[in-house]
């Protein structure tokens, strides 16, 4: 240990030495960029292009964007009239359909000089055999909190396997007002679950360099427990649980009913996904420029003729979990406050 904390103390002290200099990359030549994570059941995919040079990267538009599934045609994308707000660097190209395990997916992207593609096996769906939720009480250095445990037990895949695991949030959120006024609105998240407790989520095989760190993406292997059943066990504090509270129409509320249903569902991802999130969580954790503890990070690309990442993900979802309605009435503060709030 004394030998490790002396190699840090040499690595930061060098750091501090180093002089700035610059460093020219020449003449870079602009590349497509194709990202995305298709799902095996039928629903509607994106396929997400940009254009990257060595200062900026943009949204690709007018592109040609096909599908092939075992080496026939399938669909042709469609772009979106608009760049959406979330991917403001990239243009959305959709489509509908899903793909059966086992099958060949291609997508290729055309404009111009830019031939790009990529292609990737449909891997079997997982199967949920139980799902049990628990409340539990924990206890920091100064204080107590509840947390809410999600617990889904699946039988592994054969061969070597790797997952990914989460749970989805509904809500109904019902505004009641003084005069029995009614409100309502659905509001749907994937909560931020946690894998720190589970032996493999946060055990050594995480996948995460040599710190013992959350994954944020909750990927896994089954090195732990290969062609076994597995119980994998994600938390949450209590009160993450709910979504925040707010006036939902135009009239004063007297309190709010929250209707809550969880959704756990776990996917059935390829080695290559794998490691590209844990990739993002390792640049995550450490940054994308300060890594000097550990060793350097680069993200997976698999795609030819261009950058990014494609794979097909087989997802399962399990029966809802219905949690009692939670009740939190409307704060308007004491009179002396309400009257301070008015001068």
């Amino acid at each position: 240990m004394k030998k490790q904390l002396s190699i840090i103390a040499l690595l930061l002290a060098a750091t501090g030495c180093i002089n700035k200099v610059p460093i020219d990359f020449g003449e870079v030549t602009p590349q497509l960029v194709l990202n995305a994570q298709l799902m095996a059941e039928e629903d509607e995919q994106a396929i997400y292009l940009s254009e990257s040079t060595l200062a900026t990267i943009k949204p690709l538009q007018g592109a040609e964007v096909t599908v092939l599934v075992d080496g026939k045609p399938y669909a042709t994308a469609v772009e979106a009239d608009e760049v959406e707000q979330d991917n403001r660097y990239a243009s959305a190209y959709r489509f509908q359909g899903g793909f059966p395990a086992g099958s060949q997916v291609k997508v290729t992207a055309k404009k111009g000089s830019w031939d790009a593609w990529a292609q990737a096996e449909v891997i079997p769906r997982p199967v949920i055999s139980a799902v049990d939720t628990l409340r539990s009480m924990e206890r920091d250095i100064d204080y107590s909190y509840e947390v809410f445990q999600v617990k889904i037990t699946f039988m592994d895949l054969p061969g070597n396997s790797y997952y990914r695991a989460g749970v989805r949030a509904n809500h109904l959120i019902t505004q009641v007002g003084f005069n029995g006024e009614i409100s309502e609105i659905p509001v749907t998240s994937e909560l931020a679950m946690s894998g720190s407790k589970d032996p493999v989520l946060g055990g050594a095989t995480a996948g995460m360099s040599i710190f013992n760190l959350d994954k944020t993406y909750l990927a896994f292997s089954d090195e732990m427990f290969r062609d076994q059943e597995y119980t994998l066990r994600l938390t949450i504090n209590s009160d993450r649980l709910y979504p925040f509270y707010y006036v939902l129409a135009d009239f004063a509320p007297s309190y709010f009913l929250i209707s809550t249903s969880l959704v756990p569902w776990l996917e059935s991802i390829s080695r290559e996904e794998f490691d590209y999130l844990n990739a993002l969580n390792n640049l995550e954790n450490f940054g994308y420029t300060a890594q000097v503890i550990v060793e350097p990070t680069t993200l997976p690309t698999n795609i030819n003729g261009g950058l990014g990442f494609f794979a097909v993900r087989n997802r399962t979802e399990a029966a809802s979990v219905v949690l009692p309605p939670v009740r939190i009435d409307y704060y308007y503060g004491t009179e002396d406050e309400q009257h301070a709030g008015q001068q």
